[in-house]
């Protein structure tokens, strides 16, 4: 019973944080738990591409009880050449991302995520990693850019493992006490 009511908390501020933002956008329900902004419908193969990619991400969180809002890919009104996050997982702006190299991809990618501005990134790790060397790697980055208050999410394919880490405790190194 808990969990129903947390995923329908879920889906009520994903719904008023998402329309907040685009108050004139209309929303499609592609799947049980995630909607897409309707000018955000893929219009060619590369955006079909990357609507399959965040579509594998969404489904990874909804099963976890999250409501995922897929977001329009054009720049907010009145802030031209802006990008902004992929998504609204509950009530957090959310960049997804994919790992399937090596370490190094990890620095790269969440540096290339902390560039929308989002509270949460999401890191589908879809290579041999350890959640142990990711976090060290993830640790360093944050410790050294002085950055706080995020939330990073990791969902590790080949073990099946999801891991929740801040920004505040990965940067003060010491144990995560968030881990999932």
């Amino acid at each position: 019973m808990q969990e129903h009511a947390e995923q329908k908390t879920n889906e009520e501020k994903a719904a008023s944080t998402a329309k907040g933002l685009y108050p004139h956008e209309k929303w499609e329900l592609l799947e049980n738990g995630i909607y897409i902004a309707k000018s955000r419908m893929p219009r060619s193969a590369e955006q079909i591409n990357v609507l399959d990619k965040e579509l594998r991400q969404a489904r990874i969180l909804v099963k976890r009880g999250s409501t995922v809002y897929l977001l329009p890919e054009a720049d907010q009104p009145k802030i031209k050449n802006k990008k902004y996050p992929d998504s609204v997982v509950d009530d957090y702006l959310t960049e997804f991302k994919t790992i399937t190299g090596g370490i190094r991809q990890v620095e790269r990618r969440y540096k290339k995520a902390k560039e929308k501005k989002p509270a949460c990134i999401f890191i589908l790790i879809d290579a041999g990693l350890t959640p142990d060397n990711v976090k060290w790697k993830l640790s360093g980055y944050v410790k050294r850019k002085g950055f706080a208050d995020g939330i990073i999410l990791t969902y590790f394919t080949k073990s099946d493992e999801f891991h929740e880490w801040s920004e505040d405790e990965l940067a003060a190194g010491g144990n995560m006490a968030a881990d999932s």
